[in-house]
């Protein structure tokens, strides 16, 4: 080897060194600002065509991530499920039915734990009625003209404890603590509208709520807040429990303003909702109502009709761009499914767990209590996550893996990120927040050129969360700059 190529090479391997040692003196020095004194800090950018390590901080220590943890149940929904895997909804019966058009048996809605139907965020966006009348008419239009028995919703595939047992109490009642469910509709949720008020205390009228769930009871304790607070109002109430306590504060106005609930048992409301649709076709039924039994005994049914969700896709990036709970638990219990024969959060975890050990990842100190981010138990490393995500760019490539994820300035969540920025529309990531609590996790492209997965993660400051997110955009655009 001559000399000048030895200086070539002895060169490079200087202003490599020299890029790292750079970041890496930005971490050191970013993490002794004033606003992380009392908090929690992990940091970890990794190099996706090496094994070199861009710059750390703690990357072992294991915090709560938030909705970051999405990434971890979606990619792994695509590892184990394919990016084309659709969910099926299938209208069945049992029995026979008659020339007169008369079913001697029940109708069943069975579920597959498709978080999509019906719903009013994504596919074709109509809502429960539209789903119920659609139904009905396929109904008819098989033959049937009178159900002897019940309109049954079968939503067995799943277990029937729809919630994480770690979620917090006020948050159950809400839209976004919903749970997963066999049979998932109208994205599990209903509006509350409430008569705006002009005054801080003054008492709104709760005027009406939709769609119509049977049997629910809500009780008023909302008040009027004070100029710029936003929507501070809660729904206490769990699944199953049709009494709701409405508390908390709504902005003051003189409009209608309406917050959104988590419907007590959505197979159940799935059942009423047919039931009425086909009454409205002049095809009556005995009753309606939703079997829960996990291992429920098996009756012969004949197919009518299968409904099919969007693809794994779709579903994966609207869970990731929207940050939607609902469709990040359904995932995980269907992993479960597939991969455990058991529709439960816990297995589908035990094979998110798997996976990323058959990666080479060691998952010691990691702690997932849900597919969301929800729970506040949930526990990883800022490495962990990196690592995943170095692993899923591996599996998938790097075009696919980021067309799962929300692009920073452009989309979803993150749409507000890198505004004035070069980092702009070269970041693909998830956020995700909590009191006190805020992350991202992604890939970026950096300045020059290089492509890196990293995660960041603050537990325990003492900012608002409107302070600490431009502190971690800084990081993140001096990843973008320094690698």
């Amino acid at each position: 080897m001559s000399k000048y190529l030895l200086i070539y090479f002895l060169f490079i391997q200087y202003v490599s060194s020299a890029q790292v040692s750079d970041l890496q003196s930005y971490i050191d020095s970013y993490v002794l600002r004033p606003a992380f004194r009392h908090s929690s800090i992990s940091i970890s950018v990794l190099e996706l065509s090496s094994d070199k390590v861009a710059g750390s901080y703690r990357d072992q220590k294991t915090l709560i991530p938030a909705s970051s943890l999405k990434l971890l149940t979606t990619l792994s929904a695509i590892h184990y499920l394919g990016k084309d895997f659709q969910y099926e909804t299938q209208i069945a019966h049992s029995g026979d039915i008659f020339t007169d058009g008369t079913l001697e048996g029940d109708l069943y809605i069975i579920g597959s734990g498709d978080p999509s139907l019906g719903s009013v965020k994504v596919g074709a966006k109509k809502g429960v009625n539209y789903l119920s009348q659609t139904i009905a008419k396929d109904i008819k239009n098989f033959g049937i003209s009178c159900i002897a028995g019940d309109v049954i919703a079968d939503e067995s595939i799943f277990n029937s404890f729809p919630i994480s047992p770690s979620w917090q109490w006020n948050d159950l009642g809400n839209y976004y603590a919903s749970g997963a469910w066999g049979i998932n509709v109208n994205d599990n949720q209903y509006h509350i509208y409430f008569a705006q008020r002009a005054k801080e205390g003054m008492i709104p009228k709760l005027k009406s709520y939709r769609p119509y769930i049977p049997g629910l009871e809500l009780q008023n304790e909302v008040e009027t807040g004070a100029v710029g607070t936003g929507d501070n109002a809660y729904i206490f109430g769990g699944p199953y429990h049709y009494t709701k306590r409405v508390v908390g504060t709504i902005p003051p106005g003189s409009k209608d303003f309406s917050i959104k609930g988590s419907i007590p048992d959505p197979p159940l409301f799935m059942a009423y909702y047919l039931q009425g649709a086909l009454q409205k076709l002049n095809i009556t039924s005995a009753d309606y109502r939703s079997v829960h039994d996990f291992n429920p005994q098996k009756i012969p049914r004949k197919t009518i009709q299968t409904y099919q969700s969007l693809k794994l896709r779709d579903l994966v990036f609207h869970t990731n761009n929207k940050s939607d709970n609902l469709y990040a638990e359904a995932l995980l219990k269907t992993i479960g499914h597939i991969d455990k024969k058991k529709g439960s959060g816990r297995s589908g975890i035990s094979a998110i767990i798997e996976y990323m050990e058959e990666a080479g990842i060691s998952t010691s100190g990691i702690r997932m209590d849900d597919g969301s981010g929800l729970s506040a138990r949930n526990r990883v490393s800022s490495r962990i996550m990196a690592e995943f995500l170095k692993a899923s760019a591996a599996e998938l490539g790097l075009k696919e893996v980021c067309s799962y994820l929300p692009k920073g300035g452009v989309d979803g969540t993150v749409a507000s990120l890198f505004r004035n920025s070069a980092a702009k529309g070269r970041v693909w990531l998830k956020s995700g927040s909590m009191e006190g609590i805020m992350s991202y996790s992604g890939y970026m492209k950096s300045k020059s050129g290089t492509w890196h997965s990293f995660c960041l993660m603050v537990n325990g400051y003492d900012v608002s969360n409107r302070k600490m997110r431009p502190i971690l955009e800084q990081m993140m655009t001096a990843i973008y700059e320094r690698t």
